[in-house]
């Protein structure tokens, strides 16, 4: 279980927009992000950026407000080798961006926790109303 704590939508963005806009991004997320989202081995050679307004391979990309008060930045990533995957944050309870990586609805390798091969094809594994209700139960309100 993780837990969100809330915050404006203005304060997230900027949040996300300072983290996203610095010129190591990807590279040099803060560890805590960094933690929590590359529980899934991928790469980060091609990646959406904060003003991207479409992602990889249909997955959703930018920002959503999921319930009042809870905002999340989806994001994608993937090696030119690699199926993308798709990652978001989150306003944590420490109050500090936090990132988390769905495995429902989301395209990757659960028994080897990595990116499927680019050759491979998924695309039927994506699912976003699947992966938006396990944000929902598996990130709450503290």
């Amino acid at each position: 279980m993780r837990y969100y704590t809330e915050i404006s939508k203005e304060k997230f963005l900027v949040q996300v927009k300072d983290m996203m806009g610095d010129e190591e991004y990807p590279y040099e997320m803060p560890d805590r992000i960094a933690r929590d989202i590359l529980k899934v081995n991928f790469d980060f050679e091609n990646f959406t950026d904060f003003n991207d307004d479409e992602g990889f391979s249909g997955y959703p990309v930018g920002y959503r407000e999921l319930k009042p008060g809870f905002h999340i930045f989806f994001a994608n990533a993937g090696g030119d080798w690699e199926y993308p995957v798709c990652f978001l944050f989150y306003w944590g309870v420490d109050g500090h961006l936090r990132g988390y990586t769905p495995k429902k609805g989301n395209v990757w390798d659960k028994s080897n926790k990595c990116a499927y091969d680019d050759g491979e094809k998924h695309d039927n594994e994506f699912n976003e109303v699947k992966m938006i209700e396990e944000i929902l139960i598996h990130i709450v309100k503290k």
